[in-house]
């Protein structure tokens, strides 16, 4: 078997790909803008150069964790995501359907509009911002495939050096003395990337088809995982200051009670497991000890 992950210079992307070294299984991974030596260059936005490609080097898991993923910039340049994260899902399913491979894309639980959560597989979407438009709208198009697999995960966190999720940026701040204001009406799971990516590679290697909510199990408000972010790091408590999500005044609206319901995925995960928060927080914690020990 050969998979093929398309942004693997991302947070999920690296995930992904020692996950797939670790297991033994063939691999390879694109970049955009973020050379890596060991990846190769691709535009997903290019439909003849993604076709090709995928002739090329003939793989039969095509992990799709490329796209737009800063919600505010978003709202302000529309053109240009819908280019990459719209028309460039559609080239990679068009690229899958070509070469007979299975195309695993990487939704969010932000298709949701958070009025009523947690949140089923079955529940229809109501996306309340730009960026959630595009992916419900990267959903149609993937499910126009035979063969696909749509994965929604949220609060995704892991040390890596060039990432700003919100875990990373808790510790950052809070480890130089900066305080940080922190919503306390945004409810999620959080989800370590690895463990995110071993789960996708267990599904899709198994033959699933279809959507997972693939999240780590614990929901709570972003304020409260803040806090266990403090507890597991021994950080400052006192930084964080609670505000609302108005208080925020942040460019796009954000879904505030959301969470995924992983059922569907636990029951059909064969080698591996979702984390809770508190086994995903100590994964995050030796990860962060080591890409310290890196630098």
């Amino acid at each position: 078997m050969k998979v093929l992950v398309v942004g693997a210079s991302g947070t999920i992307g690296k995930a992904l790909m020692r996950e797939l070294s670790k297991l033994g299984i063939t691999s390879l991974g694109t970049y955009y803008k973020r050379r890596q030596n060991d990846l190769l260059p691709l535009d997903m936005t290019d439909r003849d150069v993604t076709v090709q490609f995928l002739k090329n080097h003939t793989p039969e898991i095509v992990i799709q964790a490329a796209y737009q993923p800063n919600v505010d910039y978003c709202e302000d340049h529309r053109e240009e995501v819908w280019r990459t994260n719209v028309l460039g899902t559609e080239n990679v399913a068009k690229a899958c359907e070509a070469s007979h491979a299975k195309h695993v894309f990487l939704s969010t639980d932000y298709v949701f509009d958070g009025a009523a959560g947690p949140y089923t597989e079955e529940d229809p979407v109501s996306p309340i911002n730009y960026y959630a438009v595009t992916k419900v709208e990267c959903e149609k198009r993937v499910q126009s495939l035979l063969d696909y697999m749509i994965v929604r995960t949220g609060v995704v966190f892991d040390a890596d050096r060039e990432s700003k999720n919100f875990a990373l940026r808790v510790v950052n701040e809070l480890s130089v003395g900066r305080s940080l204001n922190v919503p306390i009406d945004q409810l999620g799971n959080p989800t370590l990337a690895s463990n995110l990516a071993a789960c996708i590679i267990d599904l899709s290697t198994n033959n699933k088809v279809g959507i997972y909510n693939v999240a780590g199990t614990t929901i709570l408000p972003r304020f409260d995982f803040a806090k266990l972010i403090c507890d597991t790091f021994d950080l400052d408590r006192s930084l964080i200051h609670p505000v609302t999500t108005e208080e925020l005044n942040q460019r796009a609206k954000r879904p505030k009670k959301l969470g995924l319901i992983v059922e569907k995925a636990s029951r059909e995960l064969s080698t591996t497991r979702i984390l809770d928060v508190g086994e995903g927080l100590r994964g995050f914690k030796s990860n962060f000890a080591r890409l310290s020990t890196q630098q």
